[in-house]
């Protein structure tokens, strides 16, 4: 198991270090077709954002309080029990 890593370690190293430059270089040719401008931006007022309002906070619900006794708390709610 480990010669199989280590055969896959020295491919993926000798794989990478052929790639010295992948892409050919591009000396000594002429782009075809007209030359591509950025059109201008024109130019607008900043836009203020509207003012803040607060949000008043709310606090969160609250449950009902359990009145039930300790006996009747782990007592079940049907007499069907599921295994």
């Amino acid at each position: 198991m480990k010669l199989a890593g280590l055969g896959g370690l020295a491919a993926a190293l000798l794989t990478l270090s052929a790639c010295d430059d992948p892409l050919p270089a591009d000396e000594g040719v002429e782009p075809i077709g007209p030359e591509v401008t950025e059109p201008a931006i024109p130019e607008t007022e900043p836009v203020e954002p509207p003012p803040e309002t607060e949000v008043p906070i709310q606090p969160p619900p609250t449950l009902p309080t359990d009145n039930r006794t300790s006996e009747e708390s782990v007592r079940p709610d049907s007499d069907t029990l599921f295994y």
